[in-house]
């Protein structure tokens, strides 16, 4: 017999290098061959080679291997090296070793038989089974490898040619979007200038009250000269002339805020402000004249219970209330006016001396537009043209920004040289407005008389440049900031101006017999100097005799306590800041033992001097909001909810605005439910203390999101174009997105319903491109995908327009110029895009 076969746990036999030809391999085809032979009878058998020996011995013979005889001397397996015997310990492992070779061999060899023969037929037909079968799953595989691989490319094709055709209408659908939105930007500009002209000369026309026009110097200037000359009025008629000097104010400011630049010459301006400084001067000499008309009469007044004169006049911008000293206690310590919750703590000093106290409390304030950074910050809410940059592709943007390279060089140098004489400029003119000027709060006849000059086109000039944030922020601030000093970016007054004066009493008329003889002074109020010369003496010399003991005597202050104005609004405590006739400007030094009662809102400090205060709070107290919508009441007419931190502003916006009625009255009932312009409106708002208005440097004091400024504005005005139809409010998916990207939720509501919480849409705002979305304002997670079967355009308003109904583009395309103007200038001044940011 053959060979048996090789098993990995047999041991290692030493055979002699075969030949191809060698016996042993003939052995081994003869095991595969068959031969035939017949018997006696004529019948033929198949006789396999391995059982015949004689045939056997011959195959070996011929290819000159041995014979069989002798197999068993050469083909004898042997070991080298000799094998070693196991140890008792060894001889257990060795056996399971043995063991564990033959079932490893059997499992190789499954389909061989034992004796080392050729596999059977059905083991042959499960081999080539298994082989037939993982050769068609292999070709299957390729198979869908193949058409994966060609359904992926032939996505990616469809994906390009449908990227290509998307870039082609996109492009030349802004070539033809941006024409026309501008198109329609510009005729409404010019019907709403020419509408304001029209309507201002109409209202005017209107009045027929017979108050001069203050645009013409000939009626203004007689109506300020026979004012002056009319001397022998009661209180009455000077406060009734005292309205009418606050309209024709409101007037003129009102053409100076709402004229467009262009349309106003500089001289024009300046004789319009040159006006409003001497109707302001008459304002101050009427309220003197009315605190002199009460105080020459005096005697006529004095209170029998206390022997001092006490009044209290009330109008209806004007609280004055008034205390003359006759009785000369030296006990007296101060006075509270009941009726207007008023209460002055007079120092000791004072007790004995002639002197008049007045405390004059004006709903307006005409102290604060002597600051030039007032105005500038007043200014902001100017209306002003709308503005759309026509964006260039980045292909074009690129070829000029290598035009233009060569050329940098020589204008960065001309550009800093002008800014460096600019710069000169502007301290020059800065140094020129903080001149010393005349204010209300003066007294008309006093001996250190103020000047006042009126502004000239250099300070209008200047104030534009500090109107201009990005100019303010570029130019570096040489001299240091003084933290008493208001800033008007962080603070404004609110409720008007109290003056709070010390006056010298004026001689009182003397009965003789039936006669009344009246001393006639053309001094007119003189003010009481407080601290006086000997108090201060006194003073110095208690300190100079204390001084070892450490103790210092300052001069006694000055006490008030006020009940916080009953119309304006407070959220916080509110900071007393006093006025700086010397540097024109309000301060907050000088003022101490600040007490604030929320109950009563009573406000109690001390000064040290007799001086004029105001009220001041800050600017962002209502900011961040927390959500904002602005929605179709119906046509050309829309309705603003702004959620604020403190409270909820409702604005409803036509031809004119609206600061809406509430439920329960409140301190704004004198704004509420009275049509204004917009500019009128917020600066009504702002005085009021509901200020909802960021500034220009409001990143430095409320928390915003960063947004591109282009892209937020034109935002805007798109979104006043579509209000008509439209609704939109704000989205938390907005601080999520990217600085170059704003998100806004929109709804088309042409019915006026209340719409569902599930029916907005999100909408994907960028600089060159708007879309609609897939997700929805509730889902989890932010993803750009947009929305199926919808296009891509160039901005919101043709974005909006293309997907609307046959009724919202009607609404659209009639949309009134004036109530787009009016809701974009609302929708600026309150910047709802970067300033929403709920808080949980």
């Amino acid at each position: 017999m053959g060979p048996l076969p090789a098993s990995p746990t047999a041991p290692r036999m030493l055979r002699p290098a075969l030949s191809p030809l060698h016996p042993q391999h003939s052995l081994e085809r003869l095991h595969h061959q068959h031969r035939s032979t017949r018997d006696g009878k004529g019948r033929q058998h198949r006789i396999h080679a391995a059982e015949d020996p004689t045939a056997l011995g011959r195959s070996r013979l011929q290819n000159g291997g041995p014979s069989p005889s002798q197999d068993r001397v050469i083909w004898r397996p042997f070991h080298w090296p000799p094998r070693r015997r196991c140890t008792k310990e060894e001889a257990p492992k060795e056996k399971k070793k043995k063991k564990r070779g033959k079932r490893e061999t059997s499992v190789q060899s499954s389909a061989v038989s034992k004796k080392g023969q050729r596999p059977s037929r059905s083991a042959e037909k499960l081999v080539k089974q298994e082989e037939e079968k993982k050769r068609l799953e292999e070709e299957e595989l390729r198979v869908a490898a193949e058409r994966l691989e060609r359904e992926i490319l032939e996505q990616k094709r469809l994906e390009e040619e449908e990227r290509e055709r998307i870039t082609a209408e996109d492009k030349a659908r802004k070539d033809n979007e941006q024409p026309e939105l501008i198109q329609i930007l510009q005729r409404n500009m010019a019907y709403v200038q020419r509408s304001c002209r029209n309507l201002i000369e109409w209202q005017r026309y209107m009045k027929c009250d017979g108050t001069p026009d203050p645009t013409i110097p000939q009626e203004i200037n007689t109506f300020i000269n026979l004012s002056r000359e009319d001397l022998n009025i009661d209180i009455r008629s000077l406060f009734e002339r005292s309205r009418i000097i606050l309209r024709l104010l409101d007037e003129l400011e009102m053409l100076l805020r709402d004229t467009p630049s262009d349309e106003l010459l500089e001289e024009t301006v300046a004789q319009y402000e040159q006006t409003i400084l001497d109707l302001q001067t008459l304002l101050s000499n009427i309220n003197d004249k009315a605190t002199d008309i009460l105080l020459q009469k005096a005697v006529d007044l004095v209170d029998i219970e206390t022997g001092n004169m006490q009044e209290e006049v009330n109008d209806e911008n004007i609280t004055l209330c008034l205390w003359a000293n006759f009785n000369k206690n030296p006990r007296f310590k101060g006075y509270q006016f009941v009726n207007n919750n008023v209460e002055f703590e007079l120092p000791r000093p004072l007790a004995m001396c002639d002197i008049a106290v007045r405390i004059l409390h004006t709903q307006y304030d005409h102290i604060s537009c002597h600051i030039p950074l007032f105005q500038a910050h007043q200014r902001m809410f100017k209306n002003k043209p709308v503005i759309f940059e026509v964006k260039e592709d980045q292909e074009e943007k690129d070829q000029d920004q290598e035009a233009t390279e060569v050329q940098n060089p020589i204008e960065e140098q001309n550009l800093i040289e002008a800014k460096h004489a600019f710069e000169m400029k502007l301290k020059i003119e800065e140094t020129k407005s903080l001149r010393p000027m005349r204010t209300r709060s003066a007294l008309s006849t006093s001996s250190n008389r103020e000047i006042r000059r009126p502004r000239t086109p250099n300070d209008d000039r200047v104030l534009d440049q500090f109107a201009n944030a990005e100019f303010i922020e570029a130019i570096p601030s040489t001299k240091a900031i003084d933290d008493h000093i208001v800033v008007f970016n962080q603070f404004t007054p609110v409720g008007g101006v109290y003056y709070f004066d010390v006056l010298k009493l004026p001689p009182q008329p003397k009965f003789v017999n039936v006669w009344r003889i009246v001393q006639l002074s053309e001094t007119g109020l003189q003010a009481f100097p407080y601290p006086m010369e000997s108090v201060k003496e006194s003073m110095t010399s208690l300190g100079n005799l204390d001084e070892k003991e450490g103790e210092n005597h300052p001069v006694p202050s000055v006490g008030i306590t006020i009940k916080l104005p009953p119309r304006a609004l407070f959220f916080e405590q509110p900071k007393p800041a006093r006025w700086d006739a010397t540097g024109v400007q309000w301060r907050t030094d000088g003022i101490h033992n600040v007490t604030f009662e929320a109950e009563t809102k009573l406000l109690s400090f001390k000064m040290d001097t007799f001086n004029t205060f105001t009220l001041i709070q800050r600017n962002y107290v209502n900011m961040p909001f927390q959500s904002w919508e602005i929605k179709p009441v119906a046509e050309n007419e829309a309705l603003l909810t702004v959620v604020a931190a403190l409270t909820t502003v409702e604005i409803r916006i036509k031809d004119l605005c609206q600061l809406c009625p509430v439920s329960v009255e409140d301190n704004l009932s004198h704004i509420r439910g009275k049509w204004m312009r917009p500019s009128t409106l917020i600066i009504s708002m702002i005085n009021a203390g509901l200020n909802i208005f960021p500034g220009n440097e409001s990143e430095k004091y409320v928390k915003k999101a960063n947004k591109d400024k282009q892209l937020e504005q034109e935002t805007y005005i798109q979104m006043a174009l579509l209000t008509s139809a439209m609704a939109f409010r704000w989205s938390k998916w907005n601080l999520h997105c990217e600085q170059e990207e704003i998100v806004l939720q929109g709804y088309e509501n042409v019915s006026g319903k209340t719409i569902a919480e599930d029916s907005w849409f999100l909408y994907l705002l960028r600089p060159e491109r708007s879309q609609r979305l897939k997700m929805k304002e509730s889902d989890e997670e932010w993803t750009k995908e947009i929305f199926e079967n919808t296009d891509l355009y160039s901005n919101l308003y043709h974005m909006v327009k293309g997907q609307a109904s046959e009724a919202a583009q009607d609404r659209i395309l009639n949309t009134d110029y004036l109530f787009f103007m009016n809701t974009n200038e609302i929708l600026q001044a309150t910047k709802l895009l970067t300033h929403t940011m709920q808080v949980n």
